[in-house]
């Protein structure tokens, strides 16, 4: 029987072997630092809405991390974007400053 899980009032399937899914995506470097201000916002907003929520209230601190990216998958995906966004916009930057 497959598991579900509530996300905002919203019962969401839980998949226990998921397949690994690559995007590319051709940005300028204009678009590509408003999309990073736009995880990066749609990240703490999501983050603020579930870290204080009373569900994590007596789970640990140095737990309540984990838990709460276990529990709200999609943030894990949120971060990974982000991180390979700002190394691409990194490198960018160092080809210009030469």
């Amino acid at each position: 029987m497959p598991r579900s899980a509530w996300v905002r009032g919203n019962c969401i399937p839980l998949v226990a072997d998921m397949s690994k899914i690559t995007l590319q995506i051709e940005l300028d470097e204009q678009q590509a630092k408003h999309y990073l201000q736009w995880l990066s916002s749609q990240y703490n907003l999501t983050m603020a809405d579930v870290w204080y929520s009373d569900r994590y209230r007596n789970v640990p601190s140095g737990e309540r991390g984990p838990k709460v990216l276990a529990d709200v998958p999609h943030l894990l995906g949120i971060c990974r974007t982000r991180k390979a966004l700002e190394a691409q916009l990194s490198t960018v930057s160092t080809e210009r400053s030469r």
